[in-house]
C-alpha cells in the first residue's frame, strides 16, 4: 500500500505531496510526525483542484514502469511527454513510498520508489533516474537504509540478494526508454523489487463511470472467461462466466450476496442482461471488491456518480471492508459526496486546493487530521461528512 506520493513538474503539480515519504517516516518515537496515506482514502476539494489529475499522474507512473516512458506518454488518449509536463527543461519526478508484504518471509517492508523522466532535444521522454530504498527499523530504535536500485542516465548498481552475497552489481542499460525495475522486478532472486514491481503492476484505475463503458455493452464484447475486470468493466459478463466455470457454489454466493445488498436486483431471480445502467453500476463495484487476487490499490474517480444516496451507504461499508480484510490493498477515491465520508476518520481525508492563479504549480495538498479544531469536532462525534458540509475543510478565505 501507498504511504506517500511526491509529484514534481508533472501536469498541474510543481512539488506537491500527499502522505510521507521515507524521511518522514523516521521521526523517533513520541516527536510529531505528517500523516500518512491510509488503507482508505477520499479525496476531496472544489472542482478542478488536481484530484482527478493526482490519480492520472500515478496512472502514468504505473505505465512508465511496466510499459515505458514512450509507450506511457501517448498510451489512454494522452497527448505526449512534452504537453504533460509543465517545464521541459527539468525532469518529472515521482517518489513513492510503499509499505509491502513480504511473499517469502511475511515480515513488512517499506520501500521508496523514485522515477526521473527528462525530455531529450527532440521533445522525446527517457528515464534519466530511477532508485528503490529501503528502510529497516533496527532493535535499538534506529533506522537502517539500503538502496536496492540505482540507475542515472542508463549506468548504476542493482543490490545483490543476500544469498548471492547482498553486494552491489554494476550495471549498464540499452534502453532509456523503460525502467530498470521493469527488468529486475521480473526476475525472483530479487525479491523485494519483484515486490515492488508487483506492487505497481497491479493498482487499478476504475472507470466505471465513464462514456466508454456504455458502448461496449451496445456493440457486444468478446466471448470467454475472464479473470479480472477490466478498467471500464465492460467485461463483466466474462467474469462472471469466469467464476461461475470456476466454482459454481462461489459463483452463487457471490452472486446472491451482491444482488442481497442492491434493491433493484434483490427480488430478481437472474442476473440483466446489461449492468451497464445505474443503480446497477453498483454490481461492478461489489464484484471488483470480491476478486479472489485483490488489486494493490484501487483508484476510484467519484465511484458515487449515478448512486442513489442509501447505495452510496453500501459503497462506503464495502470499501471499508474490503481495506480491513486485505491487510497491505488500500482504495484511493474521488468524491464530492459528504455522505460517502461520513464514516471516515480526519486521517483519511485529503484535501485538494487550488487558487487559480496560474496553469500548473498552485496546488496545495493537506490531511483533514493536520487541522485541530476538525479533529477535536470528530472527537465529539460528527462525522465527516457533517464538518465537511458544514465548510470546515474549505481552505481558510483569509489566506488568498
Amino acid at each position: 500500500m501507498i504511504l506517500g506520493v511526491q509529484i514534481i513538474n508533472f501536469d498541474i503539480f510543481d512539488c506537491d505531496k500527499a502522505g510521507i515519504l521515507i524521511d518522514e517516516s523516521m521521526v523517533p518515537a513520541g516527536q510529531p510526525r505528517a500523516n500518512a496515506m491510509r488503507k482508505l482514502n477520499a479525496l476531496i476539494g472544489r472542482n478542478n483542484t488536481g484530484k482527478t489529475s493526482f490519480m492520472g499522474c500515478l496512472a502514468f507512473m504505473k505505465d512508465c514502469v511496466t510499459d515505458g516512458v514512450t509507450d506511457a506518454s501517448i498510451s489512454c488518449g494522452r497527448p505526449g511527454f512534452s504537453n504533460m509536463t509543465p517545464d521541459n527543461t527539468k525532469p518529472s519526478k515521482f517518489k513513492v513510498f510503499f509499505k509491502l508484504g513480504d511473499r517469502e518471509t511475511g515480515k513488512t517492508d517499506y520501500i521508496q520508489y523514485e522515477l526521473s523522466i527528462s525530455a531529450n532535444r527532440f521533445g522525446t521522454p527517457f528515464v534519466s533516474y530511477e532508485k528503490a530504498t529501503m528502510s529497516e527499523k533496527a532493535e535499538d530504535g534506529s533506522y537502517n537504509l539500503s538502496t536496492l536500485l540505482e540507475v542515472s542516465n542508463g549506468e548504476g548498481f542493482v543490490l545483490r540478494p543476500e544469498s548471492e552475497g547482498g553486494k552491489k552489481e554494476e550495471l549498464s542499460l540499452d534502453d532509456d526508454h523503460r525502467t530498470a525495475l521493469s527488468l529486475f522486478g521480473k526476475l525472483r532472486r530479487y525479491t523485494h523489487l519483484c515486490d515492488l514491481y508487483h506492487e505497481i503492476a497491479t493498482w487499478f484505475f476504475c472507470s466505471f463511470s465513464s462514456e466508454e463503458q456504455s458502448t461496449y455493452y451496445n456493440e457486444g464484447g468478446a466471448p470467454g472467461g475472464h479473470k479480472h475486470l477490466n478498467s471500464t468493466g465492460s467485461n463483466v459478463g466474462n467474469v462472471l462466466e469466469f467464476i461461475k466455470q470456476s466454482n459454481e457454489e462461489e459463483y452463487e454466493r457471490i452472486v446472491t450476496e451482491i444482488k442481497n445488498k442492491i434493491p433493484a436486483m434483490k427480488k430478481k431471480k437472474n442476473l440483466p442482461k446489461t449492468l451497464a445502467e445505474s443503480p446497477n453500476k453498483l454490481f461492478l463495484y461489489l464484484l471488483l471488491l470480491r476478486d479472489g487476487s485483490p488489486r494493490s490499490t484501487i483508484f476510484i474517480d467519484t465511484p458515487d456518480k449515478d448512486l442513489y444516496h442509501d447505495m452510496v451507504d453500501v459503497l462506503a461499508d464495502e470499501m471499508r471492508e474490503y481495506s480491513i480484510k486485505n491487510r497491505y490493498c488500500q482504495i484511493v477515491f474521488s468524491t464530492h459526496n459528504p455522505y460517502i465520508i461520513e464514516s471516515m476518520s480526519p486521517k483519511e481525508v485529503w484535501v485538494f486546493e487550488r487558487s487559480f492563479e496560474q496553469d500548473s504549480g498552485d496546488v496545495r495538498i493537506r490531511c483533514a487530521g493536520d487541522d485541530p479544531l476538525v479533529n477535536e469536532m470528530f472527537s465529539q462525534g460528527i462525522g465527516m461528512g457533517a464538518i465537511w458540509y458544514g465548510g470546515h475543510l474549505d481552505p481558510d478565505e483569509k489566506e488568498d
